[in-house]
């Protein structure tokens, strides 16, 4: 295979041992090509194989046949490993261990591309929000911190490439609104990236291709052209009930929608949503959910051989568990 994209998937298959002599295929066929510079975004259910695709491409695991390359290097190998960034689904740290202090020794791992350590690291911490929790031990942070560590340091040695399985998994809505942005802003800085997720929504907003990850192989990719959280500035934010008065007294102007015990507020402009959302925040009032409103059209899902509603609806109740 050529170098000429950021990722290249041919003919991937994987299978592990079931029972005491049966195996389970994993991956039957995985195709799938990554251009220079592009975002792309894997979607599918759980067991569906985008871990495991994403095991292989990091050499924690070998493929039973396929071949797998990262910028032209063979995927696994110290040449392609020093030019990407990966944040697994569940990061693991040593539990006794501060923030600072893993920060600290990956940058010295990487020594040769950050110029600037200690600025590069003061960035990162202020990027992630992770400054209160500076000197913290990881066994004292949430699901939710570790993960935003786990994120910053993905892109602590300026890779090329980011790997991003369920980046993110375990953020309140706020946090991910953060990340998606500072992602957008590095894939706008030149870095390939590759996203996992359950949820449409979290990639359509920052991808340029889509594919569904089902029965082993790639059922289906849509180019999304222009990126959709680009191109519509629409969002929605949804908030309890219990604070419309409050909300709607300071915006008389602004209506909302009640649905269940919750409150929500479409049609806003991002610029007036993030105005929102910094207002509300500070008068304290919690933000169940912001998003971009723009969907892909679903008749053009339709041709997805899963069901993609489904699919999130189970998602967001276990990312609801997971917050509490």
């Amino acid at each position: 295979m050529a170098g000429a994209n950021a990722l290249d998937i041919v003919g991937l298959k994987k299978s592990y041992r079931s029972g005491l002599s049966g195996r389970k295929s994993i991956l039957t066929d995985l195709n799938l090509h990554v251009a220079k510079g592009d975002v792309y975004g894997l979607l599918g259910k759980n067991g569906a194989g985008k871990s495991t695709t994403f095991r292989i491409l990091m050499g924690l695991c070998r493929p039973d046949a396929g071949e797998t390359r990262i910028l032209g290097e063979r995927a696994g190998s110290r040449k392609a490993k020093m030019r990407i960034g990966f944040c697994p689904e569940n990061p693991q740290f040593h539990s006794n261990l501060k923030v600072i202090e893993i920060l600290r020794f990956h940058s010295s791992l990487a020594k040769d591309r950050i110029m600037t350590e200690k600025a590069r690291i003061a960035w990162l911490i202020e990027q992630f929000e992770l400054g209160e929790y500076r000197t913290s031990r990881i066994s004292t942070l949430s699901r939710g911190t570790q993960q935003r560590l786990a994120l910053a340091l993905a892109v602590l040695a300026r890779p090329e490439i980011l790997i991003l399985d369920e980046p993110l998994t375990a953020l309140d809505p706020v946090m991910r609104n953060r990340v998606t942005e500072f992602l957008k802003e590095q894939n706008r800085a030149g870095m390939s990236m590759i996203i996992s997720s359950h949820i449409l929504s979290e990639l359509e907003v920052m991808c340029d291709k889509l594919g569904v990850l089902a029965n082993g192989r790639l059922q289906s990719e849509l180019v999304l052209g222009e990126k959709q959280g680009d191109s519509a500035n629409e969002m929605a934010i949804q908030v309890p009930q219990q604070f419309r008065k409050v909300i709607e007294a300071d915006d008389p102007d602004l209506i909302g929608v009640q649905t269940g015990d919750n409150q929500c507020y479409e049609g806003l402009e991002f610029e007036k949503a993030q105005h929102l959302l910094k207002r509300w925040v500070a008068a304290g009032i919690p933000i169940l959910e912001m998003k971009h409103e723009n969907r892909v059209k679903e008749d053009i899902l339709s041709s997805f051989e899963i069901d993609v509603t489904t699919m999130e609806r189970e998602s967001e109740m276990a990312r609801e568990k997971e917050l509490i």
